[in-house]
């Protein structure tokens, strides 16, 4: 089997949001582009991951197994990227920011010198 990180990344948005239309404009994609790489990566499984009963998609039992590996590889791939910024000394990682509906003129002020 010789699929790509990428095509794991598209799989798990297509399933997330079960469109590939708005997996597409989260990935900054074209919808072609991601039916070929849906494709792509279901021509290496005998069994379907997903499928398209009139205009919805259905991410078949199949499908949702793989999609809970497909996550916690590209979790890990993640971490390489992160070990790897460490190592050359930099500050990595996630932020999570809840706040009231105010804080949308502040948080900006804040994060900037963060993100610098």
């Amino acid at each position: 089997m010789h699929y790509t990180l990428h095509q794991l990344k598209v799989f798990a948005k297509v399933c997330e949001l079960k469109s590939i239309t708005k997996a597409s404009e989260e990935l900054h994609l074209t919808q072609p582009a991601v039916s070929i790489q849906l494709k792509k990566l279901q021509d290496q499984f005998d069994i379907p991951l997903t499928e398209v009963i009139g205009r919805q998609l259905y991410v078949t039992e199949f499908g949702e197994q793989i999609v809970t590996v497909c996550n916690r590889l590209l979790q890990e791939a993640e971490l390489i990227d992160y070990t790897t910024s460490q190592y050359k000394g930099l500050l990595t990682g996630k932020v999570h920011i809840s706040s009231v509906s105010t804080g949308k003129y502040v948080i900006p002020y804040f994060l900037s010198g963060f993100s610098k």
